[in-house]
């Protein structure tokens, strides 16, 4: 049956949306446990432009919600696919999966809703793990010392085959057809588990979005962690007007260096300021003159360069020098000389639940020999299951699979030059990973993208914005108009 053909006898979305009519999906080692269909009527969601939709309002918006729950042995706790489709006349032909952030394996209706208006069935997770994005402590541990490696299993990489065969069923079932072509689509979190699809289950989808992907897992988190190391260790917390001075300082010595001063810092390959040379000048904290501290200029400088051994072996990768620090060296002040050090949960669980296995372990004695033997700990344990990081993804490019991806050079929790570096590694592996590893027109008509573009979403205009360079192009100012396409070109640096 054509499209137009379906489309014009198709059924509504009331009568189309009854478990009865959708047969439960069948999931190798799984056991599905119920599957319940409803309408869902004039939904509305305000919310902000994220990844790759272009609306920051939906209004009107029709689904049906079906909802499969089913366990997988070996683990007690139930696992949850939503499936949301538009109703008949409005689906597109395609199906999207939808990623998670942090520790959660779906971010919820904030990326769900776009792709439904935009006329895709959807269908996200919860990775059998609660919905909370800065803290595993709910499901990490059985108990002191014992971590629920099940669930964890589970949880990084099975769900999300077992998410491609739910959705794609139901979608099959409620439309009577099957999806012309699948796309992942996540960032953060959602790009790792889209690196994951890709490495281990190069079937799942014809097209994957991986977003600021939090790959390299056992090894980010440490960055993440190594500004508060730092802090404990010279018994400093920085306060936040001098980091934030500090970073401003970098960012006006670098903005320029990609031959525009914009208040957009696209070279921080160039940038080579000193922050020591900051050491005993002044800044200005809300009205009152401080003074840039050894202890704090020092210690945001090593936040940029990354986590070192005592020795000064490299560890991992640090922030761009205008990232903003306040999740990672956050502290709290009474006043601007009395600060302690504020937890981030997002790495402290990392370091304490998953590597020692401890919640109550202390982070603020580590030497740095402890901080550079628990780094390794997590990567013994925990690399092969949840980073993400194999760079062999052979499988998914034999079978036509296109995957693109772009990290922010400002990422505040996952350091950019990861992703780049498994970019790299894929490379070593095939010269020719651009050919793949680059969405709709690439996997529907062959149309590759050499450079994507940055809109304002209050004036989309195709001759306004600036290009995103495919890697590892950067952007060049050529001048004119700032706010023009032709004003800017990708060059190699």
């Amino acid at each position: 049956m054509s499209m137009n053909a379906f489309m014009a006898s198709a059924p509504s979305l009331a009568s189309a949306c009854i478990a009865q009519s959708i047969p439960l999906p069948s999931v190798f080692g799984a056991n599905i446990l119920s599957l319940h269909a409803t309408p869902v009527t004039n939904f509305s969601l305000p919310s902000i432009p994220i990844q790759v939709w272009t609306k920051s309002q939906f209004d009107a918006v029709d689904f049906c919600n079906v909802t499969v729950k089913y366990s997988r042995p070996g683990s007690d706790h139930n696992i949850t696919v939503q499936v949301y489709l538009p109703p008949p006349s409005e689906w597109n032909g395609r199906f999207l999966g939808a990623g998670g952030s942090g520790y959660a394996a779906t971010q919820g209706l904030v990326t769900t809703i776009p792709p439904v208006d935009a006329g895709f069935a959807v269908a996200s997770t919860d990775g059998g793990v609660s919905t909370l994005e800065f803290s595993s402590a709910e499901w990490t541990l059985l108990s002191p010392g014992n971590p629920d490696y099940a669930r964890i299993n589970i949880w990084s990489s099975a769900v999300l085959n077992d998410l491609s065969i739910i959705g794609k069923s139901v979608t099959n079932s409620f439309y009577g057809q099957a999806a012309a072509h699948s796309y992942w689509v996540g960032c953060s979190q959602g790009g790792r588990q889209g690196n994951m699809i890709a490495q281990r289950y190069p079937d799942a989808f014809d097209g994957i979005i991986a977003l600021a992907p939090a790959i390299n897992w056992a090894e980010f988190f440490p960055s993440m962690q190594f500004p508060h190391q730092l802090m404990y260790e010279s018994d400093y917390a920085v306060p936040a007007c001098e980091r934030e001075a500090i970073t401003s300082a970098a960012f006006n010595a670098c903005d320029g260096l990609d031959g525009l001063v914009d208040g957009v810092l696209s070279r921080p390959d160039l940038c080579k300021f000193d922050p020591l040379t900051l050491i005993g000048k002044s800044y200005n904290c809300d009205g009152t003159n401080k003074t840039f501290t050894t202890e704090g200029v020092k210690i945001i400088q090593d936040t940029w360069t990354g986590p070192r051994a005592a020795d000064g072996r490299f560890l991992w990768y640090g922030y761009g020098p205008d990232a903003d620090l306040s999740y990672v060296a956050n502290t709290t002040c009474t006043d601007q000389n009395n600060c302690t050090v504020a937890p981030f949960s997002l790495s402290q669980d990392w370091l304490q639940l998953w590597v020692a296995e401890d919640p109550t372990l202390n982070m603020s004695n580590l030497t740095r020999d402890d901080f550079t033997t628990l780094i390794h700990q997590g990567i013994n344990r925990y690399d092969s299951i949840v980073s993400a990081r194999d760079p062999d993804i052979s499988r998914f490019r034999n079978r036509g699979g296109k995957m693109l991806t772009w990290h922010g050079y400002t990422d505040q929790l996952i350091p950019y030059q990861g992703s780049q570096n498994y970019h790299d590694r894929v490379r070593e592996l095939d010269a020719n990973v651009n050919d793949y590893f680059h969405l709709i027109d690439w996997v529907e008509k062959g149309i590759a993208p050499d450079q994507l573009t940055t809109v304002n979403l209050t004036n989309v205009d195709p001759n306004t914005g600036r290009p995103i360079c495919l890697y590892p192009k950067v952007q060049e100012y050529i001048g004119g108009d700032e706010d023009m396409m032709s004003s800017f070109r990708c060059v190699s640096p």
